[in-house]
């Protein structure tokens, strides 16, 4: 039997009703109990927080990573209960932190609280053990019976059961019949490795028809080291007279700021080289997002910006497959 180390830090699916609203109250252990003994593996509990994970700071990713760090030898694998509405944040991080992982580490949530009637909660915990006695290795979240890569992970609904997608590369689906996978990944020949240090003054700037480029030019003399541009389409950014960006990229630019240019759209991602928005603004220095999702781009902008030590190898990891 499977040993799995559980980490409880927060969310919906441990939250209780209060006069101010639902808040985060209900224990790992809490949990664990109230889904009964009935579970494929024995099952050790650490609380490392509990918070409404609009709370969640990327400082608090690291502690989820060195829990699974400091216990790595000790457990087959992990299952982390966490809230719904940053969890795709903190699936990307651990995707980056927790770099060769050979054991699953599982994060998964809910959109009602566990005791709730009706609530998703007590499926998407079993599924989550379920999924982390496979043994596939990498971060994983489990919700609403599909398993999606930590850095594709993108969360689409507030209400729906479903609430989330795997964005650009579907991956399992948990039947009756057990986890059918995509695709099987071999396990890392390097040991773990723990990577962590975050950039944190890294801004996203969602444009809308009519967004004045000087809000780039706030955002470099904030201070922020590097900006992604949510742009139209394919990941074009105006260059029309009336309120082309192009300048504000070169200023940014000039001045070692990093910009990454990503798309509104969720699927199918970004290509700079189709029209001349997305051209001229790669001419200027700004990276495509490729098909990445935001939240992963995000990480890796924080994780790049810390650890690369020049303009080029930026570019490189940003541009480099998940």
């Amino acid at each position: 039997m499977k040993n799995i180390l559980m980490l409880a830090t927060g969310g919906t699916i441990a939250c209780e009703p209060s006069e101010d609203g639902l808040v985060p109250r209900l224990s790992g252990e809490a949990m664990l109990h109230f889904l009964g003994r009935d579970l494929p593996c024995r099952v050790d509990v650490r609380e490392l927080m509990n918070l409404d994970s609009s709370n969640l700071q990327p400082e608090d990713w690291e502690t989820m990573a060195r829990a699974v760090a400091d216990n790595y030898d000790k457990y087959d694998g992990f299952v982390i209960t966490h809230g719904t509405d940053t969890l795709a944040y903190t699936a990307a991080a651990l995707h980056q932190m927790l770099r060769h992982l050979s054991k699953p580490v599982i994060i998964t949530g809910a959109q009602l609280p566990l005791e709730a009637e009706g609530s998703d909660g007590p499926r998407n915990l079993k599924d989550a053990f379920f999924v982390a006695c496979e043994g596939e290795p990498g971060v994983f979240v489990v919700f609403h019976g599909a398993v999606i890569d930590g850095g594709r992970a993108k969360k689409m609904h507030t209400e729906s059961f479903a609430a989330y997608a795997s964005v650009n590369a579907p991956l399992a689906r948990i039947t009756p019949q057990g986890v059918q996978w995509k695709e099987r990944r071999p396990l890392p020949k390097e040991p773990l490795e723990l990577v962590l240090g975050l950039e944190r003054m890294v801004c996203v700037l969602k444009l809308v028809p009519g967004t004045s480029p000087g809000l780039l030019d706030m955002l470099v003399d904030a201070g922020y080291r590097g900006v992604i541009i949510e742009g139209f389409g394919a990941g074009g950014v105006p260059n029309d007279s009336r309120g082309s960006f192009l300048p504000a990229i070169r200023r940014a630019v000039e001045k070692g700021v990093v910009i990454v240019c990503a798309s509104q759209c969720v699927f199918d991602g970004v290509d700079l080289s189709r029209y001349p928005i997305g051209v001229l603004a790669a001419r200027l220095g700004a990276i495509s997002g490729g098909d990445k999702t935001v939240e992963t781009l995000t990480v890796r902008l924080m994780q790049a910006l810390r650890h690369c030590g020049s303009a080029q190898e930026v570019r490189a990891f940003m541009e480099s497959p998940l």
